[in-house]
């Protein structure tokens, strides 16, 4: 049996038997506001609309979300690897290849008693079906 204690990881007490009502909800990362996108938002990410038109229908929060995002995104693929980076992940990199793993006919045979013993078994059901065999052709 496993001692949570030798691996140095304290067990946490146990949690108290509260009912649901009574436990405080989780965290969540994205909170549940109920806020729905307006279909012409949709619209207009996919370029079916004008964003004057977007802007009009009471929707410029979306819309300043989306545009933000774009540039958010627009900022990060110009983001390049630092040159000092890039020489760090290289010198940690192995100078020599590594070696051909040893294809398994021509490993070692390692067996258990237990595995010698089952071969052995089945050498000997083996043996005796083959002179079965033989007896019932004479």
């Amino acid at each position: 049996m496993l001692d949570p204690r030798e691996s140095g990881h304290t067990p946490e007490p146990e949690k108290s038997r509260a009912t649901p009502a009574q436990r405080p909800l989780p965290d969540r990362e994205v909170p549940l506001t109920g806020h729905r996108t307006p279909s012409i938002v949709h619209a207009w990410l996919d370029g079916d609309v004008p964003e004057a038109a977007v802007r009009a229908q009471d929707a410029g929060p979306d819309v300043e979300f989306w545009k933000r995002l774009q540039h958010e995104t627009e900022t990060r693929r110009q983001m390049r690897t630092p040159v000092y980076v890039y020489q760090q992940i290289m010198d940690a990199l192995p100078q020599t290849t590594p070696r051909v793993i040893t294809p398994w006919w021509r490993r070692p045979l390692e067996l258990t008693p237990l595995a010698a013993l089952a071969v052995a078994a089945g050498l000997v059901a083996a043996g005796v079906i083959v002179a079965v065999a033989l007896l019932q052709l004479r």
